[in-house]
């Protein structure tokens, strides 16, 4: 370890404990409710702040909306989009799975 010290301070550096080859950078992935000028709403999937999938608003129906806009549906929305789901037609029916399961919950 080492020290650096100064008149009143001693700071320390821990190079040590931080291994520079087992540094494994992960891709970030993000989703974004984007309010739209009339009205509606989209849901855009980052990844690595590129836009790389776009789910319109327009295409889903309030309850899928619903449950879009709780943790549980971003991570389904996350969880899709790591699998590789792009299509929209997918997403909705995993949505709709989501919906029935939590419904036969209550």
């Amino acid at each position: 370890m080492n020290t650096i010290s100064t008149s009143k301070l001693s700071l320390s550096a821990d190079n040590e404990l931080f291994d520079e080859e087992s540094n494994v950078i992960h891709r970030l992935i993000r989703v974004k409710l984007v309010p739209l000028p009339n009205g509606g709403e989209n849901w855009e999937v980052s990844n690595d702040n590129e836009v790389s999938l776009v789910v319109p608003g327009v295409r889903l129906t309030k309850r899928e909306k619903s449950v879009l806009k709780t943790a549980q549906g971003i991570n389904l929305l996350m969880y899709e989009y790591k699998l590789g789901n792009r299509s929209v037609a997918n997403i909705k029916a995993k949505l709709r799975e989501y919906w029935k399961i939590q419904n036969d919950k209550v």
